[in-house]
């Protein structure tokens, strides 16, 4: 029987704004399965990216509880929120995240290297064969700023593979690409899943690429539920 690796508990989220409390997330449970992959639609401000936050533990829900691989959130400091993350989940957000003064083979080593992976050989060896498979031969000594936004994202991309994390949490993986490199981002995507058993979380508005996960959640006005 499939285990539980996120697990959310009647999850609100509220910011103060202009002295007004906002509610942006409204009384929201589920849970999602080691080795699944779900994809959580919605439209613009519907609490997605809010939702992605929480699930990675970047954030705090305002009351509730989210339980990511059996561990509660909100029990753990930051500084065990961040082992956590840095051992068992990778990250691909909209806006890249890439260290300015890094090369793009830099960025990729890094989280090996955050891990404790000091063989720099076998680190470059990997991030590599990775950035090869993302289409990006011939640029791994180029800064962030000397790539295009569509090369950007394929280096965080393989930045978030590089180490086979439990769970890759991705925010519009495929929003800054062509065509033809989206489909080869989906495709590595779902090998992971399928091959190494990584549990996928994607924001997207794409509904082919939601049709391709096994779940969709869709968010409206902050509350969530799943899609038939």
């Amino acid at each position: 029987m499939s285990q539980s690796i996120i697990s959310v508990e009647n999850i609100t989220k509220s910011v103060i704004s202009n002295d007004n409390e906002l509610s942006i997330l409204k009384g929201i449970s589920f849970n999602i399965n080691e080795g699944e992959s779900v994809a959580i639609m919605g439209t613009s401000g519907a609490g997605k990216s809010t939702m992605m936050s929480l699930l990675a533990g970047l954030d705090l829900p305002s009351s509730g509880s989210i339980s990511l691989l059996g561990s509660t959130i909100s029990d753990m400091d930051d500084e065990q929120r961040a082992k956590m993350r840095s051992e068992s989940i990778g990250f691909v957000f909209q806006n890249f995240l890439l260290i300015p003064s890094l090369t793009a083979l830099q960025n990729v080593t890094l989280p090996m290297l955050l891990r404790g992976n000091e063989d720099q050989e076998d680190n470059e060896l990997k991030a590599k064969k990775l950035l090869a498979e993302v289409g990006l031969s011939g640029r791994e000594t180029h800064l962030p700023t000397q790539l295009s936004g569509g090369e950007q994202q394929r280096v965080a991309l393989a930045r978030a593979f590089v180490t086979q994390p439990k769970i890759l949490f991705a925010d519009e993986p495929t929003g800054n690409l062509d065509q033809k490199t989206a489909k080869t981002i989906v495709e590595l995507l779902f090998a992971m899943n399928k091959e190494q058993g990584t549990t996928l979380v994607l924001v997207t508005h794409d509904p082919e690429l939601a049709k391709r996960c096994q779940r969709t959640l869709v968010m409206n006005a902050g509350q969530c539920q799943e899609s038939a």
